[in-house]
């Protein structure tokens, strides 16, 4: 069983790829696109990345549900940009058009990946292997707790790594293709490949419950 977890990092995306559940590769694309490209033997393709857009001043349930089970660090789930604030061609367009039509603006962060939110769309519709997978969703379930630390310090990715390994993904000291990208990162793609497992097997769990592929985010 192969599967695979993608993350954004920079404008471009870390992929991990697992074989029956242990670490077996990695690499960095510049676009999606070569993401899918690279993967042809790859059963699911998990994404951090929102697939399904919301419109005016909807909230996607996913993303309410995700938040609540994070706990403490929920924050880390951001809500979903409406499809027009998406649309607009600056952040500060976006949110000139969300005061007048008195929607939730968008932050210069989530803007940032409105490229890799727009490519994985097209993707997503059309190949069934893809899922979206939130990294700190999956982590709180694979742990079974709330995480308190953030993936950027060092008590956070030391415990992150952990639970990776006791999952059975002991990633290697150095990683040739991927040693260069930020290690949050790195854990990041590892668990989400880790839910595309879950998913394989028919373990995953998603949030709403009654949600489709496109609409859900699995763990």
């Amino acid at each position: 069983m192969i599967v695979a977890g993608a993350d954004v990092w920079k404008g471009k995306w870390v992929v991990v790829i697992l074989n029956d559940g242990h670490f077996s590769r990695g690499f960095v694309a510049a676009t999606f696109a070569e993401v899918v490209e690279n993967l042809d033997e790859v059963s699911i393709i998990g994404v951090d990345i929102p697939i399904g857009l919301p419109t005016g001043a909807d909230r996607r349930a996913s993303d309410t549900e995700a938040r609540a089970f994070v706990g403490s660090r929920r924050n880390s789930v951001f809500f979903t940009p409406s499809a027009e604030l998406l649309d607009c061609a600056t952040a500060v367009e976006a949110n000139q058009l969300a005061r007048r039509l008195n929607i939730p603006g968008i932050s210069a962060q989530t803007f940032a990946l409105k490229k890799q939110i727009l490519a994985v769309q097209p993707f997503a519709e059309r190949d069934e292997r893809i899922y979206e997978v939130h990294p700190e969703v999956s982590f709180r379930e694979a742990c079974g707790e709330e995480l308190l630390w953030s993936k950027s310090s060092w008590n956070g990715q030391m415990i992150r790594r952990s639970i990776l390994a006791e999952r059975g993904i002991d990633l290697p000291q150095v990683l040739p293709e991927l040693g260069g990208a930020d290690p949050s990162d790195i854990l990041d793609a590892s668990i989400v490949a880790w839910s595309a497992s879950r998913i394989k097997k028919n373990l995953a769990e998603r949030f709403p419950a009654d949600g489709s592929r496109l609409t859900s985010i699995w763990r």
